[in-house]
């Protein structure tokens, strides 16, 4: 279920989920107004458990996931913003998922699998899964003081990608505050790591907020909770690919995926044609109609690293057809307009199959 919630909210509301005083440097300074603080919203988590808590929920109705993608507010040091890695104002795509623990296996691998997938979509095959435990000389410091279901979330963990057979490595004092969780490494092309996802067990926020559900025996028990977080914020995911394809995108991700070069602009309205057989199956277009040298428009695709160039003379005009070039890789023969429109779905249904 996809959730919407405010960008402000009550200092009783980070109060009450722990973030205050825990994460207090990281937020931004509260609002007074009638008595009463307000800060902007720097994590979605509390305002999903304040959905769940505001309806009776019974054991029919998890596993209930709430998604959601929000802006948040973090106050980062100037001397630490960098670029779109390190942002003060980011948007987070991230989602709570309550439930039972019987479908705790179930969801958890459920999320590892997702995150499989999207690194198999994305080219990425460099990660690293780390299982971030808790150190219980620092129980009531710096983690909750509840050592027995930090050993039995812990153990459910490390059983889940066990039996998956998902490679991972555990790192002892790096848990959240509130539970073990898993934090994805991932490298880019030129070696630099990143963290990327993460996949949180949430036995903390329950207890704080009450949360409860109805079980088989009209006994109410709390839900445990799984904090995801699959591409980390919109800014930093969207720099990573910056970094990790050099600008040189696949054809299904690339913000241009075809240019259009005629060699004159006589040759301009057969040109629109194309344009409108490409736009018809959702294929994103650029109309070159300077009046430069055809060597110099294919330069400049190039330098652009626009994956797919079609150049459009006489010859090509008059059969209805294209000449293909590829970037990096030079011509690659005649095709026309529906051709190549079947050619880039393919292989994008191919990619999401």
């Amino acid at each position: 279920m996809r959730v919407k919630t405010p960008h402000i909210a009550k200092e009783d509301l980070y109060l009450t989920s722990g973030h205050l005083p825990y994460y207090a440097d990281s937020m931004y300074p509260p609002m007074e107004m009638e008595g009463v603080k307000y800060y902007l919203k720097a994590m979605n988590c509390p305002h999903h458990h304040k959905i769940f808590s505001a309806a009776p929920r019974s054991y029919r109705d998890l596993p209930l996931r709430f998604a959601e993608y929000g802006m948040c507010y973090r106050y980062e040091e100037s001397g630490a913003l960098f670029g779109l890695m390190r942002v003060r104002g980011l948007n987070m795509n991230d989602a709570h998922i309550y439930c039972t623990e019987e479908q705790f296996e179930n969801e958890f691998k459920a999320v590892n699998d997702m995150y499989l997938n999207y690194f198999r979509i994305f080219g990425i095959d460099k990660y690293v899964m780390r299982f971030s435990t808790h150190e219980p000389k620092k129980l009531g410091q710096k983690y909750l003081d509840n050592p027995e279901l930090w050993k039995k979330t812990e153990d459910m963990v490390r059983r889940v990608m066990d039996n998956a057979n998902i490679p991972y490595i555990e790192v002892p004092d790096e848990a959240a505050f509130y539970g073990p969780k898993i934090d994805i490494q991932i490298y880019s092309a030129i070696g630099r790591e990143f963290t990327l996802a993460t996949n949180q067990v949430d036995f903390g926020q329950p207890l704080r907020f009450g949360l409860t559900y109805t079980d088989r025996d009209n006994q109410p028990k709390m839900p445990l909770v799984i904090h995801r977080a699959p591409l980390g914020t919109h800014e930093r995911f969207i720099g990573f690919l910056l970094e990790h394809y050099a600008g040189n995108f696949p054809v299904w991700l690339a913000p241009v995926q075809v240019a259009i070069l005629p060699i004159s602009d006589k040759y301009n309205e057969y040109c629109q044609e194309v344009i409108n057989v490409l736009k018809n199956n959702e294929i994103r277009t650029y109309f070159d109609t300077r009046s430069e040298k055809i060597g110099r428009k294919i330069r400049d695709a190039e330098v652009k690293k626009i994956p797919l160039m079609l150049i459009v003379g006489e010859q090509e005009m008059n059969s209805k057809t294209l000449s293909l070039r590829k970037h990096g890789e030079g011509d690659k023969g005649s095709i026309t307009a529906e051709e190549l429109a079947n050619m880039i779905n393919e292989e994008i249904k191919t990619i999401f199959q």
